[in-house]
């Protein structure tokens, strides 16, 4: 077990447990926590100074996090929230865990949300960064009380790093091209996408096949119904682009999983799409087994006019 890996475990399950000492304990000092915005793409821009936005915040120092959880969490929900770790993509000074959360919330909405963190670890092993990908729509429904948020854009794109193995950087240059052809020969004939599901929790499960027929937000979907979607909205003039231009900040490969973080850039008829990407790729030597993409799905819904 790596040194990146044992401290995320280590952070999963005090949070799992309610002990914010115990995740104060595993952070470095000057510890951050990111998690995405939604409409409000500048303050959740990963190097900004973030909304402060519960629970949708962009960065934050981890003592003011933890602060606002020790604040709101109890109140929020009275018999707490279960973590439950379900994959690894394990690095040295990195990792990604894939995890699913669930509690009620004091109004009785079942919160079921699924995760994907990624820590980043110093050499003595202590937690100096969390970003947290998840359903943003089911969570701002849920614990933000669907309170409205503001919107804005990023101008300024955050540093590329072009390292990324070719399995994850040849598939985004072909989306990019709106080549869906291409794009689709990346992949095995029996491959599947998941994305999570928004205000439809039982559908997203990460094992349970959805149905890709009512909107983006689909849960596991076989590749070929995914890219029959994605062609239905080239072809429906949505994007003013050739489609959504995706860069590859960072990656973290293990075996033949590979950890993706990402940023998407598009014109829309309704705006500027501006995401943010957690793709954990399961490649094999005969093409792209499985995608499962965490991302805003608030700033999708917003932008693509789903309700919210």
């Amino acid at each position: 077990m790596t040194r990146a890996v044992r401290a995320g475990m280590d952070f999963i399950t005090a949070l799992d447990r309610g002990s914010l000492g115990g995740l104060a304990r595993l952070c470095a000092p000057g510890a951050t926590w990111w998690v995405d915005s939604g409409p409000d793409r500048r303050g959740g821009d990963h190097a900004g100074e973030g909304s402060g936005r519960f629970p949708l915040h962009g960065a934050m120092r981890m003592d003011d996090k933890l602060a606002l959880m020790r604040e709101l969490g109890p109140a929020a929900f009275p018999t707490g929230c279960r973590q439950i770790p379900r994959r690894i993509v394990a690095g040295d000074d990195a990792c990604v865990i894939e995890v699913e959360g669930h509690g009620v919330h004091a109004s009785g909405a079942v919160y079921a949300n699924r995760y994907g963190f990624v820590f980043d670890v110093d050499a003595h092993g202590a937690i100096v960064s969390v970003r947290e990908y998840l359903d943003t729509l089911h969570a701002q429904q849920v614990v933000g009380d669907g309170e409205p948020v503001p919107g804005s854009t990023t101008e300024h794109p955050e540093p590329v790093h072009q390292d990324a193995p070719a399995a994850v950087t040849t598939m985004w240059a072909a989306l990019a091209a709106g080549d869906l052809d291409a794009f689709g020969k990346l992949f095995t004939e029996d491959a599947t996408w998941w994305t999570d599901t928004g205000p439809d929790r039982d559908r997203g499960r990460l094992h349970r096949r959805g149905d890709i027929a009512a909107s983006p937000f689909h849960g596991v979907v076989p590749i070929a119904d995914k890219l029959g979607a994605m062609r239905a909205r080239i072809a429906s003039g949505v994007y003013r682009s050739a489609a959504v231009t995706v860069t590859p900040q960072r990656w973290i490969a293990d075996d033949t999983l590979v950890a993706v973080e990402a940023t998407g850039e598009a014109l829309l008829g309704g705006g500027r799409y501006q995401n943010r990407y957690l793709w954990v790729v399961d490649v094999r030597p005969t093409g792209i087994a499985a995608v499962r993409e965490y991302c805003d799905t608030l700033h999708i819904a917003e932008l693509m006019g789903y309700p919210t």
